[in-house]
């Protein structure tokens, strides 16, 4: 009886603390993802939250650009300001994690956020002086545009991606 009485204490043991997991969360895709305000002024463009419930995954390893990036794509944002990362338990996960004796390992792990448009485009963010010499909807047209002018040498240059197409710039 003692010895069945110590093994149920160790089995609930480790029930419990089976859960008490460090999560790692990361963003691993193409727009950028900043938990505070940038130094350049910003348009937000909308406040988004999204959550996920995730079971049978032990890694506990989450990118938020899989949530983020259908808001980035409805909304056409060049990026995402104030993130607030949650990683919790609610009614479901519970069930779900009773049912299963805690083998499910299930969470629900959300994000919150304020979608943001550059001035310029994401691109020109981290250069105030820069100037667009031209703009076209091709490169093609925008080379054919550039042979026209006489460009200074002595400045850099960079084509960026636009809304509208490419265009190409100078700055300091």
């Amino acid at each position: 009886m003692k010895k069945l009485f110590l093994l149920s204490i160790c089995f609930c043991s480790v029930l419990l603390m089976e859960s008490c997991t460090i999560a790692k969360f990361s963003g691993r895709g193409a727009y950028p993802i900043m938990m505070n305000n940038p130094t350049q002024k910003v348009e937000v463009i909308k406040h988004v939250s999204d959550s996920k419930m995730v079971v049978f995954d032990y890694t506990r390893a989450f990118d938020a650009s899989e949530l983020l990036s259908k808001f980035f794509e409805e909304n056409k944002a060049d990026g995402i300001i104030n993130l607030e990362l949650k990683l919790k338990s609610d009614v479901g996960t519970f069930f779900v994690n009773l049912f299963t004796l805690g083998l499910a390992n299930a969470v629900v792990w959300g994000l919150e956020g304020d979608l943001v448009k550059m001035p310029n485009g994401l691109a020109l963010s981290d250069y105030p002086d820069a100037q667009i010499v031209a703009s076209a909807n091709t490169m093609g047209e925008l080379m054919y545009k550039l042979s026209a002018n006489n460009i200074n040498q002595s400045v850099h240059q960079m084509i960026v991606k636009t809304d509208e197409g490419f265009s190409f710039v100078t700055y300091r």
